[in-house]
């Protein structure tokens, strides 16, 4: 019986028996990446224990970080409350007493204010135009003995236009010396009444006008030439005089005008600048510009020309240049300033000046209280009280903190050390939660307060002394026991938690020597993983070379016999045909 093999020449399964070889050797790379992947997986739980009690190590140091003082002591947070918000509140610091104190606002500062001393603007005349007086384009209704007259006023249109229109019905249009627009009667005797309900341009509204008692009419404000969209230096500004290129100074601010500086640009660059400590304003109704200091206190706006002649136009300084355009004198007018005030105030009875609302302790002497006046106190009032006490939230939110750190370690090395976890055996593990534990239920022999022990101060496991089946690992925090510990001696507690030999110290150095850096427990035993990882990919990667070239081998050896194989049969062939 003739039995067939597949192949080119013998008929064997060649490739099928070098795969079937092949495979054997694999098994020992499947081995050795099994034992790879278990010292990844243990590397990996080792990270993540060490994220866990680094964790502990960051909430112990909220509480030892107390040394340092400042923000960063929890001990000596303040809180502060106000009586009566309304009339004085305040923020505190670590500085502050904690006390309480009496305060009443006599009298609140307020800002200095300069005022042009005259209208720097001329006064408007027949080529001013309305739309720059902010007069709207529109219909103005008038009535000359009764009878009913439109003006149409335009977009282009000037005063002059306005008074030619109006002349065409008996009405006479002037502006006086202050700026003042008046209409009256052309024909003595006639009866004029200018607006009415239908009116669908601003003009009255605009300059306030107002009938008077002989029968004329007259704007409430006066009407001026300049507008802040002008240049500063052009011809037809509208000032008084012609404005000059070049410097000037307010507050400690130097500000520039040159041949594209607006009025709007010039106010927009001071009310931005820290340094000039004031905002400016331009007033339309009086043609003036008006500097308001963003400092309280009785104290002048510092205003000085300089190589530009704005604060003298403006109506502030009074100034002489040389014929480069250097000022050879100058004076502020003070009378143009209205000084503000300065708050008067008393703390505990004392009487107390301070330049600002915003009272600070080198004022007040309420070492690390910073007041705000809101108001003037009333008779209703009475004195508002400023009571400053500790903030124990922080403290609360470290030691809640602490807590919740320390027994995720105590549940996270019994989870990896149990029986078949990876990381069981490690006895400097279980040996770290042991020390962290001896500590956190010990006593402190050091302190020399009134407690000794973390249980002084409600800090205790979770289960009751009486309850075997309790658990002793957790901790939990009795709240109102620890703030009456803190109450009743608030130096044993500080001591007792971040003394430099206290309870948080001494766990703190036991869990720093756990994460110190080359001989620390989680370095050298990551250290030794890493060795172990690296050799099993070494070992696998001369593994799977040798595999290689043993398939290659094998490959080359079943070729020759495959082509001895092929000679024969043809000598065979060769031989019977003879």
């Amino acid at each position: 019986m003739a039995i067939s093999f597949s192949g080119l020449v013998s008929g064997l399964d060649t490739s099928s028996w070098v795969e079937a070889f092949v495979s054997v050797k694999q098994q020992k790379v499947t081995s050795l990446k099994t034992e790879l992947q278990g010292y990844q997986t243990t590397k990996n739980t080792l990270t993540d224990t060490r994220s866990t009690v680094s964790s502990l190590r960051t909430a112990i140091e909220k509480l030892t970080d107390a040394k340092f003082g400042g923000t960063f002591d929890v001990f000596s947070q303040n809180s502060v409350k106000s009586s009566n918000e309304d009339v004085v509140s305040a923020t505190v610091g670590t500085s502050a007493r904690r006390q309480n104190y009496n305060v009443t606002v006599e009298q609140l500062a307020t800002y200095t204010k300069a005022t042009s001393r005259d209208a720097a603007s001329a006064v408007a005349d027949d080529t001013t135009s309305l739309k720059n007086l902010g007069v709207t384009a529109g219909n103005l209704t008038a009535y000359v003995n009764g009878h009913k007259n439109t003006v149409k006023i335009t977009e282009d249109d000037t005063l002059g236009d306005l008074k030619s229109k109006l002349a065409e019905f008996g009405i006479k249009t002037e502006i006086d010396e202050s700026g003042v627009l008046r209409f009256s009667a052309q024909n003595e005797g006639d009866d004029i009444h200018v607006g009415s309900t239908t009116d669908s341009t601003n003009l009255a509204s605009i300059v306030g006008l107002e009938r008077q008692e002989d029968g004329s009419y007259a704007s409430t404000n006066s009407l001026y030439k300049a507008t802040i969209a002008t240049k500063l230096t052009s011809e037809d500004s509208g000032f008084n005089q012609r404005i000059k290129a070049g410097t000037f100074t307010i507050g400690n601010a130097e500000f520039t005008i040159d041949d594209n500086t607006t009025l709007s640009s010039l106010i927009s660059q001071i009310n931005s600048s820290d340094e000039a400590q004031a905002n400016a304003f331009w007033d339309d109704a009086t043609g003036k510009l008006i500097i308001t200091s963003t400092k309280e206190g009785a104290s002048f706006i510092n205003i000085e020309a300089g190589t530009s002649n704005f604060t003298d136009v403006m109506g502030f300084t009074n100034s002489t240049w040389d014929e480069e355009g250097n000022v050879l004198a100058s004076r502020m007018y003070t009378d143009t300033q209205e000084l503000g005030k300065n708050a008067l105030f008393t703390v505990n009875g004392t009487s107390m000046i301070s330049t600002s609302n915003t009272v600070t302790s080198d004022v007040s002497r309420m070492d690390g209280v910073t007041l705000k006046l809101n108001r003037v106190t009333t008779d209703e009032d009475g004195t508002t009280s400023i009571s400053v006490t500790q903030d124990t939230s922080s403290l609360k939110d470290a030691i809640n903190g602490f807590i919740s750190a320390y027994n995720n370690v105590m549940t996270k090395i019994d989870t990896v050390t149990a029986q078949g976890a990876e990381l069981h055996g490690e006895t400097s593990l279980t040996s770290l939660k042991r020390s962290i534990r001896d500590i956190a239920m010990g006593k402190n022999d050091a302190a020399t307060g009134a407690y000794k022990m973390l249980a002084d101060l409600g800090i205790t496991t979770s289960g009751a002394d009486s309850d075997l089946s309790a658990d002793t690992t957790s901790l939990k925090l009795d709240e109102e026991k620890f703030m009456k510990a803190l109450e009743e001696n608030p130096d044993s507690v500080r001591e007792l938690l971040s003394d430099e030999h206290g309870i948080f110290a001494m766990m703190e150095d036991t869990v720093e020597q756990s994460l110190k850096s080359v001989s620390g427990f989680f370095d050298v035993r990551t250290s030794t993983l890493d060795s172990n990882i690296k050799r099993a990919n070494e070992k696998i990667t001369a593994k799977n070379k040798s595999i290689e070239t043993y398939k290659s081998q094998l490959e080359a050896k079943f070729q020759a016999m495959e082509k001895m194989i092929a000679s024969m049969q043809q000598n065979y062939q060769s031989f019977l045909t003879k």
